[in-house]
């Protein structure tokens, strides 16, 4: 009796086994995904982007760091660094044949993306699927709409709109009539009004270390009237200037021909003593 109750748990643990190998295997005739590129966006060191009748984007990786290099000089942003790099990583279940490019709006693609050396042109936008078709090497994929996406009309979207750089870190900003500087652990306000406090120092200083322009463009011909001066811990210095103030506050960074577009309410916040805005309802009364 004993020996058949041990056969039958036996036989039951058996098919419970082979049942599971069976829901858990991959199906044998599921999709057959094909990889776009054999390249890893973390190894990748030049993008270029072109688009019929305008100007090829340039970006190059320096000592780890994403810059453009044309059509003009930037840091550039790593999130959209990223999402360009991301079609690198790209699969699809569907795969054609580069013959017959018309049917893909191949011909004249609509935009071409090159990373250290492989193409990518974009085509057609199948209005079902939403896949866009995308030539590389000799054969068509239809990838996800986000790939095509990724590329920017304007190539000022692709430069950073960090006004400082990670390496950059102030010990001493100094706006049109006073100044904030580091004094050990402390960060002290000078001229020192009689209601100062140190956290809306503190917040001040890390409103500027984190400020991030609404937009960034090349600069114009217009002259700074005023400054800011901003000592960095490399023993460097910044000498931005003040472009306007109305109806954004726009700062200009000579060393690098760019100005940089900031709401008014954020740039009047830099450009004003901390705690001038805490201040400003007392005033009224």
């Amino acid at each position: 009796m004993k020996q058949s109750f041990w056969l039958n748990i036996t036989l039951l643990l058996g098919v419970a086994l082979a049942g599971a190998f069976v829901y858990l295997r991959p199906p044998a005739d599921g999709p057959l995904e094909h990889a776009v590129s054999g390249l890893a966006p973390v190894a990748a060191t030049s993008v270029r982007i072109e688009r019929p009748g305008t100007d090829a984007v340039i970006l190059e990786k320096k000592d780890g760091t994403w810059f453009l290099t044309a059509p003009f000089s930037a840091r550039a942003d790593d999130f959209m660094m990223q999402r360009l790099l991301a079609i690198l990583q790209a699969r699809t279940a569907h795969r054609f044949a580069a013959t017959d490019l018309a049917r893909f709006d191949l011909e004249k693609p609509r935009a071409r993306l090159m990373i250290d050396g492989q193409n990518f042109d974009f085509g057609l936008v199948n209005e079902l699927s939403r896949e866009q078709y995308v030539r590389t090497g000799d054969a068509v994929y239809a990838l996800s709409a986000r790939y095509g996406l990724a590329l920017p009309v304007r190539p000022e979207a692709l430069a950073s709109r960090r006004l400082l750089a990670p390496g950059e870190t102030p010990v001493r900003i100094s706006p049109p009539g006073f100044s904030v500087a580091r004094s050990g652990e402390r960060w002290v306000l000078e001229p020192l009004p009689p209601d100062w406090s140190q956290d809306d120092v503190n917040r001040w200083v890390e409103e500027w270390r984190a400020a991030r322009a609404l937009r960034i463009e090349p600069h114009r011909q217009s002259e700074a009237s005023e400054s800011v001066r901003i000592e960095l811990a490399n023993g460097g210095s910044l000498a931005l200037g003040i472009l306007g103030r109305k109806p954004e506050v726009v700062l200009l960074r000579p060393d690098e021909q760019l100005q940089y577009h900031f709401a008014a309410e954020v740039g009047a916040r830099l450009l004003a003593p901390p705690g001038a805005e805490r201040q400003r309802p007392a005033d009224k009364n």
